[in-house]
């Protein structure tokens, strides 16, 4: 039953269908559980019988972002989207690549994939890529290339739709106790996903499992953070450009806490702001996101939105140095891009346009807005308030002596009065 694994990778579903349909009448391997299912045989399947989950949970922000110049979604079928899942998956853990290869020709398939009946792999992509890197390559792995044909896998014998598909691979990945070291982006883009496939949120916190613990509020704030990023994505003109978010997570969740503090105070501190100036907010820490600003950095700027008057000088210089960076729209870019060039590349170019125009100006607002918050601060410590107190006292003592009547006033003796005692135990503090 063996063919040409390059010339014919990847089979129609049809075909493959057919093919995984005359397994079944053979000799099992082995069994393992799959959820809803119960206890499967596992059977030893010829790679080129198989193709990959093109909604894998591993590469979701690449995929996507491939979708966008395709205008279309991937397929399992089409062998040039293929191979660019290929990539995805051997680029993510490029550097445990070569130890998994040595353990799979050296130990074998420890643990038993789940596909379905027409080749679409559930569980154990990276593991199949790995094998297929074996096999087209038997000069370098001449040991394993025989028994890296196969992956060893259960076949779920019912038609599978979307939505069927997503839950059992998001269960694979994420469904278990044991934590997935994947990239955090991920996990936003999937439960987006299922929720659009009409998943409860109740379900989508089961799916995720070893993520949320099942806590359907740990979903609620990956949609609505989610949210703020396909607004960050807008908003620097690349809706779709998924890899625009990488090693972004902790700018965003710090975004959404300041934006919840900020419409959720029942008496606005400060001034009295409205939706549009914290729009305005949301469009200054996106230029920062862009920047990649360290985190720590951006939690100054909700004092400084408080702060009304530094506020206004703040945005307009941040604003400003936006609209002067003129930078062309990511099309625009597209169109003047070599034809290979791929989608995260270009919003790379675009990201370092950006930095070279922007970053020293967006530096020293930050840098001025930073100096004259720690000035404020500095204004509240005890030292400096004692300088105010006795300034004030000094001013006090000044008038009474010119103006020996308000001595006689009950308000004017009651409050030096209330100063003494409250001085009195100030001291007593003190000793």
């Amino acid at each position: 039953m063996m063919v040409d694994n390059e010339a014919t990778f990847p089979l129609s579903r049809s075909l493959r269908r057919e093919k995984l349909h005359e397994i079944e009448q053979q000799k099992p391997e082995g069994s393992v559980r799959i959820p809803g299912k119960g206890k499967r045989n596992t059977y030893k399947i010829p790679l080129e019988f198989l193709s990959y989950n093109p909604h894998n949970t591993r590469f979701l922000t690449q995929a996507k972002t491939l979708e966008k110049r395709l205008g279309r979604p991937l397929s399992d079928e089409n062998a040039s989207d293929v191979t660019e899942i290929e990539r995805f998956i051997y680029d993510e853990k490029k550097d445990k690549n070569e130890s998994t290869i040595q353990s799979l020709i050296n130990d074998g398939q420890l643990q038993a994939g789940v596909v379905t009946n027409d080749g679409i792999i559930l569980s154990g992509n990276r593991r199949f890529r790995l094998l297929n890197e074996i096999v087209r390559n038997p000069d370098k792995y001449k040991k394993g290339k025989d028994s890296a044909r196969y992956f060893e896998a259960a076949i779920i014998d019912e038609p599978l739709n979307k939505k069927d598909i997503l839950r059992y691979e998001s269960f694979y990945q994420y469904g278990t106790d044991d934590k997935v070291d994947y990239d955090p982006i991920q996990k936003y883009i999937g439960a987006y996903e299922q929720q659009q496939e009409g998943f409860t949120e109740q379900q989508i916190a089961d799916n995720f499992l070893s993520l949320t613990g099942g806590k359907v509020n740990e979903v609620k704030k990956w949609l609505s953070v989610y949210k703020l990023m396909l607004e960050y994505l807008t908003y620097i003109d690349e809706e779709d450009v998924y890899t625009a978010l990488e090693s972004q997570e902790e700018a965003f969740l710090r975004l959404e806490l300041d934006l919840k503090s900020l419409r959720g105070s029942a008496q606005k501190k400060g001034w009295n702001y409205n939706d549009l100036d914290i729009d305005d907010y949301k469009s200054v820490v996106f230029n920062y996101i862009r920047l990649k600003e360290a985190t720590h950095n951006t939690r100054l700027f909700r004092d400084i939105f408080l702060d009304h008057s530094e506020w206004v000088v703040f945005r307009d210089s941040v604003l400003k140095a936006e609209e002067d960076a003129d930078i062309a729209s990511f099309d625009t870019y597209r169109s003047e891009a070599p034809e290979n060039e791929r989608e995260e590349q270009i919003s790379q170019r675009r990201t370092h346009d950006f930095e070279d125009r922007v970053e020293d100006k967006l530096t020293n607002a930050f840098r001025h807005a930073q100096a004259h918050m720690n000035d404020k601060k500095d204004a509240e410590t005890p030292s400096h308030i004692i300088d105010q107190i006795l300034t004030k006292l000094n001013k006090l003592q000044s008038i009474l002596q010119v103006s020996p009547e308000y001595f006689e006033l009950d308000d004017t003796r009651e409050g030096i009065s209330k100063i003494a005692k409250l001085s009195g135990r100030l001291k007593q503090d003190v000793d």
